[in-house]
Formats: C-alpha cells, sequence, structure tokens
C-alpha cells in the first residue's frame, strides 16, 4: 500500500486524477467533435505535464522550506545547551514577630524559610542546605545582625567541614558581621550556615539577616 504521506504518492495521486480528468475531457470533446478516442487530444496531455510540473515545484519549495526550519532548530538546541544553567538564590527567616535564633547548647543549622529568589531550586528552604547542581565556581555571603546581649555570628560549612566564620562579640548595642566566599563546588557538594553554640541571630520581619549564593561559571 503507497504510503499517503510521501511527496511521490501525493504525485501519483495527482497524476492518476489529472490523467482521468484529462481522458474524460478528451471523451467528450471526441464524442462532440467525433474524433477517434484512441488519440487523445495532445494539449490536454501538455495541460497535465504542466501541472504536475508546477506541483513538483511547489513541493521542491515546501521541502526546502522545512528543511531551513527544521536547521534553525536545531541551532537554537545547540545554543541553549551552550548556555550555562542559572542558579541563584536569596533568603532570610519567615516569621511574624521579631525574636531571636539561640543560643544553643551545640551548633545548629540555620534554615532561611524565608526565599527572595531561588532560581535553579538548589536551595532547600526545609533543611537549610544549598546543593550544588552543576560543578563550578559559586559565589556566598551571608549577613548577620543581632542584638548586642550576647555574641552573634555563623559558620559556613561545605560538605559539613568548616569554610569561613563571621561573628560580633557582645555589646552595648545591636550588632552586624557578615562574610562572603567564592568556592569551586562538584555536583551534589553541599553548602550551610551553621550557628555556633552560645551564638545568637536576629530573625526579624524586617530580614536584616541573610544568605545568599550563586553560580559565577560552570567548570
Amino acid at each position: 500500500m503507497l504510503n499517503m504521506k510521501t511527496p511521490g504518492a501525493v504525485l501519483l495521486l495527482l497524476w492518476s486524477g489529472l490523467v482521468v480528468v484529462a481522458a474524460e475531457s478528451g471523451d467528450l470533446q471526441d464524442e462532440a467533435t467525433g474524433a477517434d478516442p484512441a488519440y487523445p487530444q495532445q494539449n490536454s496531455l501538455s495541460e497535465v505535464h504542466a501541472g504536475l510540473r508546477e506541483m513538483a515545484a511547489l513541493m521542491e519549495e515546501q521541502r526546502e522550506e522545512f528543511r531551513l526550519a527544521k536547521a534553525q532548530i536545531e541551532k537554537l538546541k545547540k545554543a541553549n545547551a551552550a548556555c550555562p544553567p542559572r542558579v541563584v538564590f536569596s533568603t532570610s527567616f519567615a516569621v511574624v514577630d521579631d525574636k531571636h535564633i539561640g543560643p544553643f547548647d551545640t551548633d545548629t543549622p540555620l534554615v532561611f524559610d524565608f526565599i527572595f529568589i531561588n532560581i535553579g531550586n538548589a536551595y532547600n528552604s526545609k533543611t537549610g542546605v544549598f546543593t550544588a547542581p552543576v560543578k563550578g565556581v559559586y559565589q556566598f555571603s551571608y549577613h548577620i545582625f543581632a542584638g548586642g546581649d550576647n555574641g552573634a555570628g555563623a559558620k559556613l560549612h561545605k560538605n559539613g567541614q568548616h569554610v569561613v566564620s563571621a561573628y560580633h562579640h557582645k555589646a552595648p548595642h545591636d550588632i552586624n558581621t557578615s562574610q562572603g566566599v567564592s568556592l569551586l563546588l562538584k555536583v551534589g557538594d553541599k553548602v550551610a550556615l551553621i550557628l555556633e553554640k552560645g551564638w545568637w541571630v536576629a530573625a526579624y520581619t524586617a530580614h536584616p539577616t541573610t544568605f545568599s549564593g550563586n553560580l559565577l561559571f560552570p567548570k
């Protein structure tokens, strides 16, 4: 059975239809003029051939347009695959009333559950852990605010190991401290902030305590 979707099948059907029409037209003309039906009219066959040539040219144009469109789609796919992934997050604490977190008797992970932005969904707001989705160089920063009645600060850990710290001793006024670092991470490496025992941080509705990070470039 012919595949009706192929250009050849379409042309064959068109040819058959035109031949039938031409033959019927020739028969009618033969009956009217008394011409011998064994000799089809030359002009009818010429019209059939001309029509087929026009249709073949049109189908060739459509095939070329399809080829160009397909090539453009493939080009866009390759360009999209070459673009580096977008990974960025910025967080704080989701609270209704101003309060402090800590101090505790043991080191405690800080879970920032207020999301300003989390493109790539690499930061988990339930655990406070950022997991690298691709190998690359990442930038992390955090800012700590707290009342001065107690020391304040936090440590940044990579895969459970200490990397950098930011802290401020207690003071007769509110205190601030911040830190930033760039790290080369592999896929699956984890980064989190840890509240060291004896320290505290402010969790205020104004969001003065934040934790952010982003992919600088893949590697």
